[in-house]
């Protein structure tokens, strides 16, 4: 979870940042976009192993540092030689964390000089606590290292629900988590129950998953209009954000939002290996 006036830092010049920290660290990195001008908070992914994690983390927290000296705002209150991360975790994963009596959590600070701290409560309308982690780059690399560790190594039980965190949710009064049994209504139902016209949000995603979003010959996005009953489109990249693809959602608030969890899974779970063949297919949808 990235503050939003720290964002253009971490991205850089044509993404030249956020390329840099994918090449050297080894992990997929990418900033979900917001049209929503209200908006202070930003949504990273940050995927791949202990060790390219952590090493993400280390350059992340010298560009936050940059960032801070640039201007952006220092909302988290750090030393000038400190940033701070905060990670978004299952509310059911965070004991690995803390461990017993706060064990793991007081090592974790001990070993490494970060201060680090889970939120009381999940944040709104999801079920994940938000865990910061603040000191130096070096600092933030190592119990950040600690942190995935653990949980790499305590899993979520099989059937947990878990609906993500989305900042922007407040623009449509509040996201109501998809069931995983009931089936949305059609949004012309929905509209002339309430008295609503269908809403439109644009997210983006990064260019090399677009297939698996898509689906051969369509049939993912397809998938992914019928169980949301949203209209979906994806367009080509723009020439000076060539590594993005923006998608446009329109329908009802909560379909909107039905459609947004289903795509960041598909987004996460993303294979590079799995998708090569969909990718030099892709058209637009």
């Amino acid at each position: 979870m990235i503050d939003n006036s720290s964002v253009g830092g971490l991205i850089g010049k044509g993404g030249a940042n956020v390329k840099r920290v994918r090449d050297e660290s080894g992990a997929h990195v990418s900033v979900l976009k917001s049209d929503t001008r209200s908006v202070t908070e930003r949504i990273m992914i940050l995927k791949g192993s202990v060790r390219s994690v952590s090493k993400a983390a280390f350059m992340l927290g010298e560009l936050l540092i940059e960032a801070r000296a640039a201007g952006a705002e220092n909302r988290a209150n750090c030393a000038a030689d400190q940033a701070q991360l905060r990670l978004l975790v299952h509310k059911q994963a965070v004991g690995a964390i803390i461990g017993k009596a706060g064990a793991v959590i007081k090592d974790t600070q001990n070993e490494t000089g970060a201060r680090v701290q889970v939120s009381n409560e999940p944040l709104p309308n999801s079920t994940e606590k938000s865990v910061s982690i603040t000191g130096t780059p070096s600092a933030l690399e190592a119990a950040f290292g600690r942190i995935a560790q653990q949980l790499c190594e305590n899993p979520l039980k099989p059937g947990t629900r878990s609906y993500e965190y989305n900042p922007n949710a407040s623009s449509y009064g509040g996201y109501v988590p998809p069931s995983q049994h009931a089936l949305p209504l059609p949004i012309g139902n929905v509209a002339a129950a309430v008295g609503v016209q269908p809403s439109t949000q644009k997210i983006a995603i990064p260019t090399v998953c677009a297939g698996c979003v898509i689906g051969k010959n369509g049939s993912v996005i397809r998938d992914l209009r019928a169980q949301s009953q949203t209209n979906i489109s994806i367009s080509d990249p723009e020439p000076d954000a060539p590594n993005e693809r923006v998608v446009t959602l329109t329908g009802t608030a909560q379909g909107i939002q039905h459609a947004v969890y289903l795509i960041r899974q598909l987004v996460e779970q993303y294979q590079p290996h799995q998708h090569q063949q969909q990718q030099q297919q892709q058209t637009q949808f």
